[in-house]
């Protein structure tokens, strides 16, 4: 009879040991900073939650989040656009900031620089005094189509991170260019704004 017990009481051991390790994923605390300057939506999807949330300007807020989860840019709290990072274990306690070419996001991680082994991330930055809309056309390595993003970056302190391949060809169109491509034809006979390398990893480029 005690050996019965005992057997059963290393099966109740093991079993909660289990469920230990395959239950809710482990949650950390830290401080999520908007360094982007300006008001900006985001979008945060991980084991358990997703959900969309808005920043001001210079705001930091206290985030409890399970590991793994990533934080994205996003127009209407539902939709996700740029991945910014992805919360680990190392990051309890600490301050991480929304603008992804921040060489202080993590203090024992460098600089961001390629991505997916072949992907580079850089930001666009507009120079001048008054907002501007642009559309930036990509060509990537090997598609057969192309990418269209269309966005308004704010006077002098606007910002937007990109993350392409190395190669890919980087047009900033004008309506009638916008107008070819949603027809279904080409508009990279000619030089592009940007040719992605490995180089331009953490770079700004104005656009002008």
């Amino acid at each position: 009879m005690k050996i019965y017990l005992l057997v059963f009481l290393l099966l109740c051991a093991e079993a909660k040991a289990q469920s230990g390790t395959s239950g809710t994923p482990a949650r950390i605390t830290f401080l999520l900073k908007n360094t982007l300057g300006y008001h900006r939506m985001f979008l945060v999807e991980g084991p358990g939650i997703k959900y969309g949330f808005t920043m001001s300007r210079r705001e930091t807020i206290p985030c409890n989040w399970p590991v793994g989860s990533r934080l994205y840019f996003s127009q209407d709290g539902e939709a996700k656009q740029d991945l910014i990072l992805t919360v680990t274990r190392t990051d309890e306690g600490k301050t991480l900031f929304t603008d992804v070419a921040s060489t202080s996001r993590r203090s024992t991680e460098p600089r961001p620089s390629v991505v997916n082994a072949d992907r580079v991330t850089f930001r666009l930055h507009n120079p001048s005094v008054i907002p501007r809309k642009i559309a930036l056309i990509s060509y990537e390595p090997g598609a057969t189509g192309n990418g269209t993003t269309i966005f308004t970056l704010p006077p002098l302190i606007g910002f937007k991170s990109f993350s392409f391949p190395v190669g890919t060809r980087l047009y900033l169109a004008d309506s009638e260019q916008v107008n070819t491509v949603m027809s279904g034809k080409r508009i990279d006979a000619g030089k592009p704004f940007l040719t992605v390398e490995k180089e331009d990893a953490g770079q700004v480029f104005d656009v002008k």
